[in-house]
């Protein structure tokens, strides 16, 4: 039997441009809000799980040195530096999962705001393509002028596509994030706090940091050492190893401390820097919306066309793409300080 294979044409530019701006999602979208996929991280991140599970069996290996009357003090204190490790570990685990998935939040989000750029965008460019036509047809504009725009609309429409793409593959990343499942949306900007503890008052809090936890317990057992090996009946060569380590130690703390205190100072001014230019994307949003209803007025009154304010209304739709950019900015800056400070100073996923 003779079978025949139908060929499907290629779509044109026309019906490319018609599927793009008319596309509905393929399957049903979830929007989550910032909190709520922090939330789902960090019950779904296996860092944290592990951590968790660590911290659980040191509690209850101190619990147990602590309880037991033939433990030696060595060893109350490795178990007592393990679960305080423990928790700095967790700590760290979680604020790295805030960071991550504030990352792939405003991404998204982005992502999808930028759909909306470009499809305004294409709109624009299929209006330049038919005032080109119109003026060939009077007379008014060349076929050079007509090829010019279909050119960039043809470029406008490639770039809404590839947007589009942008959404799937961050959709996707915070799906795998958070666990949400598949086709998951970004609900809406987050209110960013501001940011009112000082630097001073970040550098006080820098001991919960698991580098100088590891450090600090490092310390406290090397002067453990120095403190039992000092007697009449321990070697002086026991003695004297016991302080080469324990002047070891101390470099290792004051060289995380110094290590922490210059990446926090640097984390800080970034988000300095973010905050004030939130308020540069600020000001020029707020001038683009003036322009546009000073336009949709002087469009009423007949002063200029729909065309134009077509234009005005781009305009403003890139400046509000522009301060969302900015927004989420100072949120990734916030989240990036939260892990150099070990606090949790996004406003959103609790003390963690």
């Amino acid at each position: 039997m003779t079978r025949t294979t139908t060929r499907t044409a290629p779509l044109s530019a026309t019906a490319l441009l018609g599927a793009l701006l008319l596309a509905a999602p393929a399957q049903a979208q979830t929007a989550t809000s910032a909190g709520s996929a922090v939330q789902a991280a960090l019950n779904n991140n296996s860092d944290v799980k592990t951590a968790q599970a660590n911290l659980d069996k040191a509690q209850a290996a101190a619990r147990a040195a602590q309880a037991d009357p033939s433990s030696l003090v060595a060893a109350k204190l490795s178990a007592q530096n393990a679960f305080t490790l423990a928790q700095a570990n967790l700590r760290g685990a979680r604020m790295n999962t805030l960071q991550s998935t504030v990352s792939a939040y405003t991404t998204l989000l982005e992502a999808q705001e930028n759909v909306e750029v470009q499809t305004l965008q294409v709109q624009t460019d299929q209006k330049a393509v038919q005032v080109a036509q119109v003026k060939q047809g009077l007379g008014n504009a060349t076929a050079l002028d007509v090829q010019n725009a279909q050119n960039t609309l043809s470029a406008s429409t490639q770039t809404l596509a590839d947007a589009r793409a942008q959404v799937t593959l961050a959709s996707a990343r915070l799906a795998t994030l958070t666990g949400l499942g598949s086709g998951v949306r970004a609900g809406s900007a987050v209110n960013v706090p501001k940011l009112s503890v000082t630097l001073a008052g970040l550098q006080g809090g820098l001991s919960g940091l698991g580098a100088l936890v590891s450090a600090t317990n490092d310390l406290s057992a090397a002067q453990l050492n120095v403190k039992l090996a000092t007697n009449d009946f321990t070697p002086a060569r026991t003695l004297q190893d016991a302080q080469t380590a324990l002047a070891n130690a101390q470099r290792s703390v004051n060289s995380a401390k110094q290590s922490a205190t210059q990446t926090l100072a640097s984390a800080y001014q970034t988000a300095q820097n973010a905050y004030e230019l939130q308020q540069v994307a600020l000001s020029r949003e707020a001038a683009a919306q003036k322009t546009y209803t000073q336009d949709a007025a002087r469009l009423k009154s007949g002063t200029i066309s729909a065309v134009e304010l077509q234009a005005t209304q781009l305009t403003l739709k890139k400046a509000q793409y522009s301060r969302l950019q900015a927004q989420n900015n100072v949120l990734e800056a916030l989240a990036a300080l939260s892990v150099a400070s070990a606090q949790n100073l996004t406003g959103i996923g609790g003390t963690l």
